[in-house]
């Protein structure tokens, strides 16, 4: 079952209400989703570099700012606008703990088998950033991490209870109502074949994927 509510445009800020909690942010190319929690605002993930600006206007615009900005996975299309985020709103940056030096900018990613993969990863390039926090420490109220490893190295999920919504990044993409893999960006299939099975499991009663409409499990 597909969630969607109506497109919000005040001041050209687009946004997709998913719950009364959950906005999507529009035209991100990977999902980017605001989250209302006891803590404040929190962004999960940050779109490519070109997506940064929408990101900032998508808060500036309603006179608000993310205290927390969660990331599922070091590929370019979700952290690409990090650092400008960062920037503009000094939030505090959960990532994967795997997956630290790679964002820092103090190692290389790994891109997946495929060409495509290896081509992608030599163009599009993300700014480091700093001050970064573990995903393991983080203690926000009403989210869990949930370790969905296999799309990447250090894949993770987190689970907002309030809402029993599940954001898996890449873990799985939602095709025609399904969870899918995305074999082309995927580095170890037989751990990802593992962490989707966790991920339809999950008692959470929405699935909010990287790519792809919300599902309702």
């Amino acid at each position: 079952m597909l969630i969607y509510a109506s497109l919000h445009n005040p001041g050209k800020v687009f946004w997709l209400k998913v719950t009364d909690n959950i906005d999507l942010i529009d035209g991100t190319m990977a999902n980017c989703y605001s989250l209302k929690s006891e803590a404040g605002e929190i962004l999960i993930d940050a779109g490519t570099k070109g997506s940064a600006k929408k990101i900032i206007s998508y808060y500036t615009g309603r006179g608000m700012k993310p205290v927390a900005v969660l990331i599922t996975h070091y590929h370019p299309d979700h952290v690409g606008g990090l650092r400008e985020v960062s920037d503009a709103f000094h939030p505090q940056i959960y990532v994967p703990d795997a997956e630290m030096e790679v964002i820092s900018g103090k190692e290389k990613m790994k891109p997946a088998p495929s060409m495509l993969s290896k081509v992608v990863a030599g163009i599009m390039k993300s700014a480091p950033v700093e001050g970064l926090k573990k995903a393991s420490e983080m203690t926000l109220p009403g989210l869990t991490v949930v370790e969905t490893p296999g799309h990447t190295p250090g894949s993770t999920s987190y689970y907002f209870e309030p809402d029993s919504a599940l954001f898996v990044g890449d873990a799985v993409v939602i095709k025609n109502g399904q969870t899918a893999l995305n074999k082309g960006f995927t580095l170890d299939m037989k751990k990802a074949q593992e962490s989707k099975k966790i991920i339809e499991a999950h008692p959470a009663s929405m699935l909010l994927s990287g790519h792809g409409e919300p599902l309702r499990k």
